[in-house]
């Protein structure tokens, strides 16, 4: 089974680590599929064996794929309800847990908005504008707006048409929406802060309203790697 899209002059194991979890998050190689070989991988991506080795290395660390001695690596069976559990057992979650979040929503969030820019319909996006103009409400009056940020990040979940990714992201908000109120308010005591924010969410919308998946997921990490700056600095 080969991916549908070209790999596009990446060379680094991270890089080649990253392309191959896009192909799995997007339903390329199912559950259970076994990957091409090593050699295969590697006159695919134009890499070599080596980074081919590290990347598979890096995608069995963070469990989408499991290596079977004498058999092959295939892709685990994924399990959307699970990926927080450990994350629920810990009450009350330290700043380093939320930290941890925002690097698993990097991962998965830029994927999925690539998927939405490609993939979604005139339908999908009046959900996200409603979102943005929500936001901006909330910014006129003061207001936090979580609940329009969060609408925000599931719509452009549900405009990837990926399910599995959906319930991903529904999780992620699930356990980190009881902790989201006190991170906004940290975030807002520096001023500009919410007027960065909504701008940030702005592009992501253009992006996708544009069907531009590169610049929708250069703005989603610019969005998320922001957030995660300004919480390192509190």
């Amino acid at each position: 089974m080969k991916p549908k899209s070209q790999f596009k002059i990446r060379k680094t194991y991270e890089e080649v680590a990253e392309y191959m979890k896009q192909q799995i998050l997007s339903g390329v190689f199912q559950p259970g599929d076994r990957l091409p070989s090593l050699r295969e991988l590697g006159d695919m991506l134009g890499v070599g064996q080596s980074t081919v080795r590290e990347a598979i290395s890096a995608l069995k660390t963070m469990g989408l794929v499991s290596i079977r001695q004498g058999e092959g690596t295939f892709v685990t069976p994924f399990q959307p309800e699970e990926v927080l559990s450990a994350f629920e057992a810990i009450r009350p979650m330290t700043e380093q847990d939320i930290l941890a979040l925002l690097e698993v929503r990097k991962i998965i969030e830029s994927g999925t908005v690539r998927l939405a820019a490609e993939r979604r319909t005139e339908d999908d996006l009046k959900p996200l504008g409603r979102a943005m103009e929500d936001m901006e409400a909330a910014l006129a009056k003061g207001r936090l707006g979580e609940k329009a940020d969060w609408n925000f990040h599931y719509s452009i979940a549900l405009a990837s048409h990926n399910p599995i990714l959906v319930s991903v992201v529904q999780s992620i908000a699930e356990t980190m929406e009881k902790h989201v109120k006190e991170n906004r308010v940290r975030l807002f005591r520096k001023p500009g802060n919410q007027e960065r924010l909504l701008e940030e969410h702005r592009r992501i919308y253009e992006a996708i309203v544009k069907r531009d998946p590169e610049q929708a997921e250069a703005a989603m990490l610019a969005h998320l790697t922001g957030v995660e700056q300004d919480m390192l600095s509190e």
